[in-house]
């Protein structure tokens, strides 16, 4: 009754013409039965929300950590990126890598598309608390043994696809969340963001930069010596008898380095020459033996990211050291130590135009097995 006495005060407080657009629009709208009728008030509560024993109207309700991971994971459709625009790690790949490269994405990619449809089934029924289940042993270690099988082909696209293109990395979570589900005992030890910690040692920034430490400054004497003189001092200092690879796209570099090899420049060790990064793994892949390698980081054919990352999913237990014009830096440093190499040599483009540069080289060569018999690093 208060209610139509309300509407009636205020229409007589209107000009006639206005009172008729009035109810118009107070019956045309549904406004009169919606407020009076028997579900007056259920649009309102209908999204409310009890606060301290309170109902306080609300908006939309907040996701629930079920449905964020059902959409992020389950119903996510993991789309491969076009292949035009696909991110290769490859430093100037050439026709026959690129070619390899897509071929390889394409494959890992449609394995992973029918993997997870087969285990989207499983992980949705499991991630409901009415419809979860408990996995039998046996159960349990025959998903394992895909999701293992899954994951090694995914890694084979590690050192050719950056980690960020979309479709590889939400293949890699979602590998995670499956590990994760059928195991909940491997919860927070998957979902680390870096490279996995290398056991065989720990960084310390003046150790990979190979800064000369207290114990191995050389006499001071060497000053007063002739660039040859003071470089054929410190060869003599370094173990005899080793095998080097060089990978460097200066033709100069390389050059200079075999015509000093045989007088001042690491006299006692045989030098091997490449310009193509991909040559070098074929000579190693044929069997080459390399007790180290000297490798500039962008080079044809791939370069010395990828270089160190396949030679070290090979198990190849050699030195790999990076020469480059690149400023030494922690980040940096961290950054390569944790894809294997062993330390950075950084030399200013054009060093080997000087008469220093043997010697340099060297010396930071000479820090490097010094530190690792002081440290009793494993390569």
């Amino acid at each position: 009754m208060k209610n139509y006495l309300l509407i009636a005060v205020l229409l007589l407080a209107l000009p006639c013409a206005a009172q008729k657009n009035l109810m118009k629009e107070l019956t045309g709208k549904g406004v009169v039965k919606e407020a009076l009728g028997k579900n007056a008030g259920s649009k309102v509560l209908k999204n409310a929300r009890v606060v301290q024993g309170k109902i306080l109207p609300g908006g939309k309700k907040a996701p629930s950590k079920l449905n964020v991971e059902l959409d992020r994971y389950i119903f996510n459709n993991v789309s491969p990126t076009n292949i035009t625009k696909l991110p290769i790690l490859l430093y100037h790949p050439s026709n026959k890598q690129q070619t390899e490269a897509i071929l390889l994405y394409v494959r890992v990619m449609d394995d992973f598309r029918s993997f997870k449809q087969e285990m989207d089934i499983l992980l949705y029924y499991q991630a409901k608390p009415s419809e979860r289940r408990i996995l039998s042993a046996a159960e349990r270690a025959q998903l394992m043994d895909k999701i293992s099988l899954m994951n090694s082909k995914l890694m084979k696209l590690k050192n050719i696809i950056a980690p960020m293109d979309p479709a590889y990395k939400a293949a890699r979570e979602y590998m995670v969340y499956a590990a994760e589900t059928v195991n909940p005992m491997l919860r927070g030890m998957l979902s680390s963001q870096g490279q996995s910690l290398r056991s065989d040692r720990t960084y310390v920034m003046s150790e990979f930069f190979l800064h000369t430490p207290k114990g191995n400054k050389d006499s001071v004497f060497l000053n007063f010596m002739t660039p040859s003189a003071r470089a054929a001092q410190i060869a003599r200092r370094l173990p005899s008898g080793l095998k080097m690879a060089v990978l460097n796209d200066r033709v100069s570099i390389l050059k200079e380095m075999q015509k000093l090899n045989k007088t001042i420049f690491c006299p006692d060790w045989s030098i091997s020459s490449y310009e193509n990064t991909e040559k070098l793994l074929r000579d190693i892949n044929a069997g080459a033996k390399f007790d180290l390698i000297l490798t500039d980081i962008l080079v044809p054919g791939g370069g010395g990211y990828y270089l160190t990352d396949t030679l070290r999913s090979q198990k190849f237990n050699g030195i790999i050291i990076a020469l480059s014009s690149y400023e030494e830096e922690e980040g940096l440093g961290l950054a390569m130590f944790k894809r294997g190499f062993d330390g950075m040599i950084s030399m200013p483009i054009g060093f080997e135009k000087g008469s220093g540069w043997p010697q340099e080289i060297m010396k930071k060569l000479q820090n490097y097995f010094y530190y690792r018999n002081l440290n009793h690093w494993k390569r």
